[in-house]
């Protein structure tokens, strides 16, 4: 039973949350999936990275949902539990919809909306910063969950929120027909590419531009996240930043388990663990090579815009390079990077386009067809170049698929 005063603090906390989501009129795009899902039978989890706007879109839905009340996990009383709370706010203030923030705080919470779902005429949406938190409900909570992920924006998106302009998704195949006709439709955004992929991915750099604001978040993610939903202690904290300095300063085609472990000195099975439980708090990525015969070892990618901040001192060409790769992977789905035979070109990337197969090769305006050479004839082959050049299609179009 909470407290009356601890139940009032509560809601005076819910009301200044509606109120402030005042001041964020426009909608990610993700809004439309999660309202639509609120309305029907399930539970709605939204996921994503730190810093990607969850918050902000959990109080847009409380302040526009009528009956309904917002809390964050972390902020409620130490001995608060979460089917308590929502029994409550249900028979003695008659709140039908709980948005619940950062619910991985509380380590009973998947247990507790099996109870609400089951007993209580209370709808549930939350949130949470840890990818491994929520593939663990996916399986526990099976049908009574529905999980919307949100990425940081689009660079599309970011042109509506930060110029308050709205352009039409470009398809895959649309891109590849007529780019050099969609490219004229765009081409005064491009000067803000560099801008997008070095902070202005993350919505609150809006706000706040601070780049060591990026820094807070990676601070936030091995402090709170990673210890969350994993025995994590000191040491791992100072390996696991370690890495990422070694990986974002790094090739990102030298990067590899092994070249990690030896360089912090750690095993080949930690340096996985570490790759994992980031990948699981939204930093990193791992893709996958195309092929047959090829040994399963991953490409890492840092999610936009954690590999600027970490590669103080990174040659230029080497940081600008990694960055359009993780340009491209951050818009197009699907796809699987290329790793020739030892001492061979090869293109960087592999996507299936229905029953096309196409390789793309990512570089500046001046990139050429040299890693395209030796590919096999049964791939389309594309140079994608950033800045735009006559040499290939630019690589900024990519950035309009969702």
């Amino acid at each position: 039973m909470i407290a009356p005063e601890a139940m009032q603090g509560i809601l005076d906390k819910s009301r200044k949350a509606k109120e402030n989501a005042a001041a964020y009129p426009r909608e990610r795009f993700a809004y439309p999936a999660v309202k639509r899902l609120l309305s029907g039978k399930v539970f709605v989890g939204i996921a994503g990275l730190r810093g990607a706007g969850k918050t902000v879109l959990l109080r847009q839905l409380a302040s526009r949902t009528p009956g309904s009340a917002y809390v964050s996990m972390d902020a409620l009383p130490a001995d608060a539990r979460l089917y308590e709370l929502a029994e409550q706010l249900h028979s003695a203030h008659g709140i039908r919809y709980l948005f619940v923030d950062e619910i991985h705080a509380y380590p009973e919470w998947k247990a507790d909306l099996k109870k609400i779902f089951d007993f209580l005429d209370v709808k549930i949406a939350f949130t949470s910063s840890s990818a491994i938190e929520i593939a663990e409900s996916r399986h526990d909570l099976s049908r009574r969950v529905a999980i919307v992920g949100l990425p940081p924006f689009s660079f599309r998106e970011y042109l509506l929120f930060k110029k308050g302009v709205e352009l039409p998704v470009l398809t895959l195949g649309g891109i590849l027909a007529d780019w050099k006709k969609e490219y004229l439709k765009v081409q005064e955004y491009e000067p803000l590419f560099m801008e997008f992929c070095t902070g202005g991915a993350l919505p609150f750099s809006l706000e706040n531009p601070d780049p060591q604001a990026v820094g807070n978040i990676i601070d936030k993610i091995i402090q709170r996240d990673l210890p969350s939903v994993s025995k994590f202690d000191a040491e791992d904290a100072a390996n696991t930043r370690r890495m990422l300095l070694f990986m974002a300063r790094s090739g990102i085609e030298v990067c590899s388990y092994s070249s990690i472990a030896k360089n912090l000195g750690i095993t080949k099975y930690m340096a996985q663990r570490y790759v994992d439980l980031l990948s699981s708090a939204f930093v990193l990525s791992a893709v996958l090579p195309h092929g047959t015969n090829l040994t399963r070892e991953p490409k890492f990618l840092f999610t936009l815009p954690f590999r600027a901040h970490l590669s103080s001192g990174v040659d230029e060409a080497r940081l600008k390079g990694a960055l359009r790769e993780e340009f491209f992977a951050h818009h197009v789905r699907g796809l699987l990077y290329v790793k020739g035979a030892k001492g061979q070109k090869a293109p960087d990337y592999f996507v299936q386009l229905g029953g096309r197969r196409l390789v793309f090769e990512i570089g500046g305006a001046g990139k050429g067809a040299t890693q395209l050479k030796g590919v096999k004839e049964k791939y389309e082959k594309f140079i994608l170049s950033s800045p735009a050049s006559d040499k290939g299609i630019p690589l900024v179009l990519f950035g309009f698929l969702y």
